[in-house]
């Protein structure tokens, strides 16, 4: 089985740099583009299963996505909250200029330093301790529905062929996912909108074979 992890086109909460998890924003015209150019990247791949996250801007790419696959015409969209961004609780929509550097303070280092000094776990849980409110998503409960998510994908998976699964997701759940698959590359960098991370499912193992291109 290969599953195709796409992260959704640019939105306009993207590009204005805000805090962007559960909130949702349709995609930019540009995002729109950089989604129909994907499925340009991806149009001989046959799909036998899709599945996005259930806001829109997941929905949004992959039906950009699928208009130019010639070799999927009549594959359902899955869409599961589980796949869902993580959820920044108060700091949803908020510019990220001012949510990291709260983060950087609570542990004594400079702001260049959170994405690489400070795991993805303790970004997520130091965010849930500044959040006034608490709602703000901890790693343990990213991390639980998460494993959901890829049980469910893996469930439903064509066994005895060859299974090809367009995901169309969100950054920190690729980042989650190959952090868990391959330890040593930069998730910190850059998740592109509309960028393709390829991870194949065999003999009950998952191996990275393309990240964020």
């Amino acid at each position: 089985m290969k599953m195709y992890f796409v992260r959704h086109g640019q939105t306009y909460l993207n590009k204005y740099k805000k805090m962007q998890g559960w909130s949702d924003t349709p995609l930019t015209p540009e995002g729109e583009q950089s989604a129909s150019q994907t499925g340009e990247r991806l149009k001989e791949v046959p799909f036998h299963t899709v599945y996005t996250s259930d806001l829109g801007r997941t929905l949004q790419t992959a039906k950009l996505i699928l208009a130019q696959n010639t070799m999927s015409t009549s594959v359902k969209i899955h869409a599961i909250k589980e796949l869902r961004e993580t959820f920044f609780g108060s700091f949803e929509a908020v510019l990220g200029e001012e949510v990291y550097p709260k983060v950087a303070e609570k542990h004594g280092i400079e702001l260049k330093e959170v994405f690489g000094k400070l795991s993805l776990a303790e970004i997520a849980d130091t965010m849930k301790a500044l959040d006034p409110y608490h709602d703000a998503e901890s790693a343990t409960e990213f991390n639980e529905r998460l494993e959901k998510a890829l049980e469910e994908i893996l469930a439903n998976s064509c066994e005895g062929t060859d299974h090809n699964c367009l995901v169309v997701t969100h950054g920190n759940v690729i980042r989650h996912l190959v952090r868990s698959i391959s330890p040593k590359t930069n998730i910190f960098q850059e998740i592109g909108n509309s960028s393709i991370t390829i991870i194949e499912y065999k003999e009950n193992k998952l191996r990275l074979q393309t990240f964020n291109e």
